[in-house]
């Protein structure tokens, strides 16, 4: 604004780089303003920085040896597979004319416990990488600004740096690979085979049924309906197991058996989808390990097709209201993304109670559709004036 005048003070109510001249016209030191050297301004913002990077080494530190531990469990998972596969033979051979097909079901329980294992150890390491990968990443750039960085490199970076430095160091992690070695194990003894065929040797893992979860979701008559189950140990923390050790069983009001399917979905998430032919409750029994977990058998109400299972919302513009709602999408996490024309923004729900978990605004005049990418990413239309399709991640 002022031409041939030097950039020396920064307001920093204004957040703007600001000439001498300017602390006496528009940027008047008071209430509203407040124009400090740009040489202060700069270095406070450089110790700020320089305190989140001390902050960082203990994280990193800590992320660094997580990973090496979910290596050091990789690595025994082929001996474990080994050893508990050599114990097997051994326990079978024994009971080979009585107990040849069993022999089979246990090596492969032994086999499907490994790869489980093994995809949940490595997702574990992939995810815990790419934090770490993010945070080393932001260490450099932050590293680089500070020790390289002009001042007006610094006040143009260092609130963004700031403010990404400070959601990687408070953000919540899970660094526990929740995994311990598994074994075969000889519950009957060679002479009391023949009474107990069916409780010999198999796979034990660390699941307590006690502590498992059944998450029901509304059910439609003639839809494909789910409920998720999460496999848990003594200490509630998730737990892996396998397909085999798992059983459901559904019976409609009149005690018809309902066909249910199971799916893994993670190491420690399973699904339980099914199609009711009637409307009316229904019973849910699941089992893990011969055992009924926490709550079951499961009441499930099945709706007809013309009563809704979940209503979100009720006019407005605050918190889990909504204002001319015109399209909606699911997000990878199963959650139901709005989009408000009335409040120009997107408001996410949670699919099971409807709750709001959160909003955020979006551009454009007169925003109308919304869908999601491979990557969880929300893609917004737009008409009217600077229409157009914009992208937006969660963050």
């Amino acid at each position: 604004k002022h031409k041939n005048q030097e950039l020396v003070f920064y307001c920093e109510s204004c957040k703007a780089l600001i000439c001498t001249a300017c602390t006496v016209v528009d940027h008047r030191p008071g209430k509203d303003h407040n124009p400090v050297e740009i040489a202060i301004v700069a270095q406070n913002t450089k110790e700020t920085l320089q305190g989140l990077l001390q902050d960082m080494d203990p994280r990193l530190k800590e992320m660094q040896s997580s990973v090496a531990e979910v290596e050091r469990k990789m690595s025994t998972l082929t001996p474990s597979k080994e050893a508990a596969t050599d114990q097997a033979k051994a326990y079978f051979r024994r009971l080979h004319d009585l107990l040849q097909k069993h022999e089979e079901e246990v090596l492969n329980q032994i086999d499907e416990q490994c790869r489980a294992d093994g995809k949940a150890l490595q997702t574990k390491k992939d995810d815990i990488e790419f934090e770490l990968a993010g945070l080393t990443s932001a260490q450099t750039f932050c590293q680089q600004a500070v020790e390289h960085g002009s001042d007006w490199h610094i006040l143009e970076v260092g609130d963004q740096v700031q403010t990404r430095l400070e959601t990687l160091l408070t953000k919540q992690l899970d660094l526990e690979s929740d995994w311990s070695e598994f074994q075969f194990v000889e519950e009957t003894t060679v002479g009391d085979f023949a009474k107990e065929i069916q409780s010999i040797g198999g796979l034990r893992t660390n699941v307590d049924p006690s502590k498992c979860k059944v998450i029901v979701k509304p059910a439609v008559q003639g839809f494909e309906c789910v409920a998720v189950l999460k496999t848990m140990n003594k200490d509630a923390r998730p737990c892996v197991t396998s397909s085999k050790a798992i059983t459901c069983i559904m019976q409609d009001p009149s005690g018809n058996d309902v066909t249910t399917r199971l799916q893994m979905k993670s190491g420690d998430v399973w699904e339980i989808s099914y199609t009711p032919k009637v409307t009316g409750k229904h019973k849910l029994e699941v089992k893990v390990n011969s055992q009924e977990v926490a709550g079951s058998p499961f009441d499930v109400e099945v709706q007809g097709t013309d009563t809704p299972v979940l209503t979100i919302g009720q006019k407005g513009s605050g918190v889990g209201e909504v204002n001319g709602p015109v399209d909606v999408a699911v997000d990878k996490d199963g959650n139901i993304a709005v989009v408000e024309q009335g409040n120009k923004r997107v408001q996410i729900f949670d699919a099971n109670s409807g709750d709001s978990l959160g909003s955020f605004p979006v551009e454009g005049e007169k925003p109308f559709g919304i869908d999601v990418d491979s990557d969880g990413r929300f893609l917004v239309a737009s008409w009217g004036e600077n229409f157009g399709v914009r992208c937006y991640t969660k963050e």
